[in-house]
């Protein structure tokens, strides 16, 4: 598992909206699909928590940025629910400024992923 560039928050931007959350019900991941729209310019996603599932084939899943930067994982996943994984940070993830969330999946199978997040203002 890589956490690469993003970080983790102790301090929490003043100027936030949220709470906000997706589930994505994946056919297929590869390539890469949007979870979580770019928030704009000056603001950045902070992730909270995230679940991730796979469903009939083992899948390893991974979350990135817009241009592929690895954010969290590959988490693999058993086939049929014999791997969750469920992660809620202390302090949140903060993604780079105005990048939207997207999540990777090997081998084009069915997966789950929900996680919750809030927008923050970076300046």
């Amino acid at each position: 598992m890589a956490i690469t560039t993003p970080t983790l928050v102790n301090e929490l931007p003043t100027a936030r909206s949220g709470p906000f959350s997706f589930n994505n019900d994946e056919d297929d991941a590869t390539p890469a699909v949007e979870c979580v729209a770019t928030p704009g310019a000056g603001k950045a996603l902070y992730l909270t928590h995230v679940t991730i599932a796979g469903r009939t084939s083992d899948v390893a899943v991974t979350l990135q940025d817009e241009d592929g930067t690895v954010l969290f994982g590959p988490i693999q996943c058993q086939a049929d629910g014999g791997s969750i994984l469920v992660k809620d940070w202390k302090y949140p993830l903060k993604l780079t400024d105005n990048k939207a969330l997207d999540v990777l999946a090997t081998n084009g199978v069915a997966f789950t992923v929900y996680g919750e997040y809030f927008i923050g203002q970076t300046a």
